[in-house]
């Protein structure tokens, strides 16, 4: 929402939005549209991660991550049923994936530096 007395729109935290909301049922695959969907949304989360703490980041690579993982899992099921499928997945979720691992590295850091500074502040 933009009040229209800031240079830039307020943003939402993604962290006020119930993971559960954003993530299908486990075990669920769901239609092409449905998939497109969920990574949609996945994708919109990663985008909010620079205004979330880093220890929040690591927890929501952890969900997406795995529900990811699983999504590749159903989409080699299908693949023989469907090509369209495979696309999906060589080039959507296993793209997704990479960009979580290399979030969830950043953030790992992140928390590594905070926890140098504090060594730092009660060594002095």
């Amino acid at each position: 929402m933009y009040d229209g007395t800031s240079l830039r729109p307020e943003l939402t935290p993604v962290g006020a939005v119930p993971m559960q909301a954003i993530l299908a049922a486990a075990g669920y695959l769901g239609t092409k549209d449905e998939i497109q969907a969920e990574l949609d949304a996945i994708a919109a989360a990663v985008r909010q991660f620079h205004v979330q703490q880093p220890d929040q980041v690591m927890k929501q690579c952890a969900a997406y991550g795995a529900r990811l993982t699983e999504l590749t899992v159903l989409l080699h099921r299908v693949e023989a049923l469907d090509r369209q499928y495979t696309r999906v997945r060589t080039q959507q979720v296993e793209k997704g994936r990479t960009e979580l691992d290399r979030q969830f590295k950043i953030a790992s850091r992140l928390v590594e530096v905070a926890r140098q500074d504090l060594n730092l502040l009660g060594g002095m």
